[in-house]
């Protein structure tokens, strides 16, 4: 077990991935540089994946401040590569993602930093996000989209039921050497979407019996951006997912639990219409299209069918 007072190395490499987000971007790195913990603890790596925008100029003005930051570029297109470029090119024996519309709590590098101090065994640990957005968020919204909450207690995950996001997550480096990071025919690539490269890394370290922990602690806030406030963004979103899930299962018998659920789904739609709640007409809507949605993704990832 190496000691993170060993050689007196660099604690935490933050690892900040983006691509064409240059107005979140900046309040991210806004927030990372109001950080409490003392500055000499960490340090950030922006990798840019081929972002056409302004974030160059976004991340040179940071570079001014007293933010330890440098910018990385990786030319393979996808949020894989740039996750596995950041930690590549990490100087922390700790590498901790978060996403670049996210902003992290003001004690967020010191909770990790405590964490660690009193948890060092631990290789692999990641917290809650909370929503935030510029905009109201319309009535009908599921009520915990956009969130992530396990719990107020710190805890082993059961990886089967809880999952960390890759927003808010932390992994020893030299656990990402071991298992060769995150694998690249998985996660969002550019502009089209696809999940699931950090599920898919905790699945193969729950197998290997790695632990893994939700800490409440650390915590960060992520934006809930007004192109998803859409019924056609969740449905369209609910495809992906499911059809990443078939990817990351590899499994020829998604394609029959993927007709069995699309079955079961369309018998249940009026369920869904009808029922006897007092949420918003088309909050039922959404669950009972979403069902549907889902089960479509998954049969045709279960096809291999990346169009």
């Amino acid at each position: 077990m190496v000691s993170h007072m060993e050689n007196k190395a660099l604690l935490i490499s933050v690892i900040v991935c983006t691509y064409n987000r240059s107005s979140s971007l900046k309040g991210c790195l806004q927030s990372l540089k109001k950080q409490t913990a003392n500055k000499s603890i960490y340090e950030v790596i922006v990798v840019d994946n081929n972002s056409s925008d302004n974030t160059e100029e976004i991340i040179k003005y940071f570079t001014k401040s007293r933010l330890t930051i440098r910018l990385v570029k990786e030319k393979n297109q996808g949020l894989s590569f740039a996750r596995n470029r950041g930690w590549k090119d990490a100087k922390g024996i700790y590498v901790a993602y978060i996403d670049d519309d996210a902003i992290a709590e003001s004690e967020w590098v010191e909770q990790i930093a405590h964490f660690l101090k009193t948890h060092p065994q631990v290789g692999v640990f990641g917290g809650p996000y909370d929503r935030f957005s510029p905009n109201p968020l319309p009535a009908w919204l599921p009520e915990n989209y956009g969130t992530l909450n396990l719990g107020n207690k710190r805890k082993l995950l059961n990886t089967k039921d809880d999952w960390l996001s890759g927003s808010n997550i932390i992994f020893k480096k030299a656990i990402l050497e071991q298992y060769s990071g995150f694998k690249t025919n998985l996660g969002m690539k550019g502009d089209k979407i696809l999940y699931g490269e950090e599920t898919e890394l905790l699945i193969r370290l729950k197998k290997m019996e790695e632990a893994v922990y939700y800490v409440p602690n650390i915590r960060v806030k992520h934006l809930v951006a007004e192109r998803k406030l859409s019924l056609w963004w969740l449905l369209k979103s609910d495809y992906f997912r499911n059809f990443s899930i078939s990817l990351m299962n590899n499994d020829r018998l998604d394609l029959l639990r993927g007709l069995f659920y699309l079955i079961k789904s369309l018998f249940q739609l009026p369920f869904y219409l009808l029922m006897l709640t007092k949420d918003p007409w088309k909050r039922k809507l959404y669950f009972g299209l979403s069902n549907i949605s889902g089960s479509l993704g998954r049969i045709s990832g279960s096809m291999g069918n990346t169009n």
